[in-house]
């Protein structure tokens, strides 16, 4: 197994991925999996009827229950003009019933590694192609906006234990921490910010 440098994508890379030439499945997917930091199998499983406005109830498998995500506003909208173009069905038909997504947790998989490879993301020891990628890359996001109240949040989201997250993220490299030194740096007794 290789060591990757890094296990989630840098804000260029995102973009490169949201903003591809691409089916509008493939977009909302890799979407939603930034979004709500959630496992491919569970994304893939989302029914329209779990759907109310920006909450998503999510079945988490690991711990056999459902629990409730947000989306954001963006997302939520994408998600709607999804439908809208998806699921204009005949009278009579159940449509609450149905998934989201046609496709399983295999497919959506091979679509995102077609996805980095679409935009050229690097996967040679700097970042693994898998749906993995997509929920390191949420809990960075929210662990560097949301500060301490983010662990909280991104446990209630990805239905991962507070070990769990402080294991994966607690130690930040050296870059990270120069970059956030840079950031939030204070000077004249100003923030640069």
């Amino acid at each position: 197994m290789t060591d990757y440098e890094r296990k989630y994508l840098t804000v260029d890379e995102v973009q490169r991925l949201l903003v591809r030439d691409a089916p509008i499945e493939d977009r909302l997917l890799i979407q939603l999996g930034l979004s709500l930091g959630c496992r491919v199998s569970e994304i893939v499983s989302i029914r329209l009827r779990w759907i109310n406005s920006q909450v998503i109830k999510i079945w988490d498998e690991k711990k056999d229950e459902f629990r409730y995500c947000v989306i954001d506003i963006v997302t939520f909208e994408f998600l709607q003009e999804y439908l809208r173009s998806h699921y204009s069905v005949p009278q009579g038909f159940k449509r609450e019933h149905q998934r989201i997504f046609y496709f399983g947790a295999r497919t959506a998989n091979r679509r995102l590694k077609k996805a980095f490879l679409d935009v050229d993301i690097p996967k040679d020891d700097v970042v693994p192609w898998r749906w993995h990628t997509l929920r390191h890359t949420y809990i960075r996001r929210m662990l560097d906006s949301m500060k301490d109240r983010g662990i909280q949040f991104i446990c209630e989201q990805t239905g991962d234990s507070p070990a769990t997250i402080l294991g994966h993220y607690a130690i930040p490299s050296i870059d990270e921490r120069v970059e956030v030194a840079d950031k939030y740096s204070i000077i004249g007794g100003a923030s640069v910010l």
